[in-house]
């Protein structure tokens, strides 16, 4: 036991796990910041409402506002280097030339419309003196961070897979322009598994959040997939290489989508997603129960050349001023996705996921607890691909890279449940509660961001709905959930956020 704890706080030590930052295609907005406060030099007493004939561009917003009406004499952008002046200007709600008050909710978009862009750390307001009275200058400082990030990192072993490794970038703002380009890619080696192989996997991706500087955002991706999945044959625990057999399988598409900013906090999106499938399965694949019985195994794919063609719609609104650590805020998504012969594919489908986040800060926001709450279901014939792997609810996995199942490792069976957990669900969810504390902010130059430790813990369930419904045990018995845990420090930088925990551990082992 102390070889094997010593052997995970060395891991935790070693490992870096890297998620995405914010990117353009998908930005997550920032909370609202209070309207800029005016410095020394444009006391609200000495500004005036604007002479009736001056020209309005826009209508005064009278939202409950209130204070002198100003007009914009100027907007000046200082300290981008890397990305162009136009590309901020575009995402403004204000400009040179309008009439509004002095609390105008669109003086206090500026800021988070900014951030939204996902290229800067920070951006500040300053309201200055025009050049008469009732007129001002708006000056918008923006703080750069890295755009070229390493979205993902991919390394381990386990007994299924004696190694892989790969690696996701991206560039978020390439030249300049607001467009973020990227892709990864992966390599896994096969172990003893019956009929394996090595698999590997590659993946291109474009995109523009905010088209020609409108609310409209466009974005498009190539995969392609050369796999070869473990499936149960014998036993329902174990996890020796006689006990599973694999089929090889192939995967190549793409998914196009565009979104829509509806409000500066929220996001809608919909997509295209067509790829074909290539299976070489096994007929009448069975499973041998430890009694001896054998059941049929359902791999959920037709054999040989199938198509999986879906239409996407999700809605996403965040409320968190930093969304890479953060120690306020929520933030809501929900995603619906149909397959349909209609559309052009094998499979029917419906898909329903949605995630919650909120955070509640604690003594000057230093501290904060955080509550995640994550579920799905998939009704209907969805391919085998599209079904919830216990991977995507239990942290202390290896998950899914890429598509890759790379382990057949069995979940911890703490709560003495139901020790028969499936691989596959189609009903799952997780729910956890954290506690994060900060380490540092701002350390180094224009390299490490802030860091923060964290402790969570909950419990996570994946079902298939038959089996809830024609059960022989009692329902707790039944459901196969349990619990989780993780700990560690989370890490932002120039080139991305690491993650050195329990969970990152434990997953590039099981």
């Amino acid at each position: 036991m102390r070889v094997l704890v010593a052997a995970i706080v060395a891991l935790i030590a070693a490992t870096a796990h890297a998620q995405p930052a914010p990117a353009p295609a998908t930005p997550a907005p920032a909370a609202p910041a209070p309207a800029p406060a005016a410095p020394s030099d444009a006391n609200p007493s000495d500004v005036e409402p604007a002479e009736p004939s001056e020209p309005a561009h826009e209508p005064l917003h009278e939202d409950k506002e209130f204070g002198p009406v100003i007009l914009i004499e100027q907007i000046d952008i200082t300290g981008n280097t890397a990305t162009q002046t136009e590309i901020i200007r575009r995402a403004l709600p204000i400009q040179p030339g309008d009439i509004l008050h002095a609390s105008d909710r669109r003086l206090r978009e500026v800021r988070f419309k900014v951030l939204a862009l996902g290229y800067f750390r920070d951006v500040t307001l300053a309201m200055h003196k025009g050049s008469q009275r009732g007129h001002v200058v708006i000056e918008i400082h923006v703080v750069e961070r890295g755009t070229f990030v390493l979205n993902r990192l991919w390394f381990g072993t386990n007994p299924l897979t004696p190694y892989w490794a790969g690696a996701d970038v991206g560039e978020r703002n390439l030249l300049g322009l607001g467009i973020a380009i990227g892709g990864g890619v992966i390599y896994a080696s096969h172990g003893n598994v019956p009929s394996s192989r090595d698999q590997w996997a590659g993946e291109l991706r474009l995109s523009d959040g905010a088209l020609r500087g409108t609310r409209w955002g466009v974005n498009g991706a190539l995969t392609l997939v050369h796999g070869s999945e473990a499936y149960r044959v014998a036993g329902t625990e174990g996890t020796t290489p006689a006990e599973f057999n694999a089929f090889p399988y192939r995967r190549f598409g793409g998914r196009w989508g565009v979104t829509y900013d509806i409000t500066t906090l929220a996001r809608l999106s919909a997509g295209y997603r067509l790829e074909e499938v290539d299976t070489a399965l096994p007929v009448a694949p069975t499973q041998t129960l430890p009694g001896g019985e054998v059941v049929g195994v359902d791999l959920h794919l037709r054999p040989g050349e199938s198509r999986i063609a879906t239409a996407q719609l999700g809605f996403d609104r965040d409320t968190r001023p930093d969304p890479i650590l953060p120690h306020s805020g929520g933030r809501i998504t929900a995603t619906a996705e149909i397959g349909s012969g209609v559309l052009g594919g094998s499979y029917d489908f419906l898909t329903v996921f949605a995630r919650y986040e909120h955070w509640w800060p604690l003594r000057d926001e230093r501290h904060t607890i955080g509550m995640r709450i994550a579920g799905g279901v998939v009704i209907g014939d969805a391919d085998r691909f599209d079904r919830i792997h216990i991977s995507d609810v239990d942290q202390l996995l290896t998950p899914r890279a890429m598509g890759l199942v790379l382990s057949n490792a069995a979940p911890l069976d703490i709560l003495g449940t139901r020790s028969d957990k499936p691989s596959y669900g189609d009903l799952g969810g997780t729910a956890t509660l954290e506690y994060a504390g900060r380490l540092f902010r701002g350390f180094g130059t224009k390299r490490v961001y802030g860091g923060d430790w964290f402790v969570g813990a909950g419990l996570w369930g994946l079902a298939e709905a038959q089996d809830l419904r024609q059960r022989d045990r009692a329902l707790w018995s039944a459901m196969p959930i349990d619990v989780i845990a993780d700990a560690g420090v989370r890490i932002d930088t120039e080139l991305g956020v690491f993650e050195l925990t329990l969970g990152n551990a434990l997953g590039r082992l099981r």
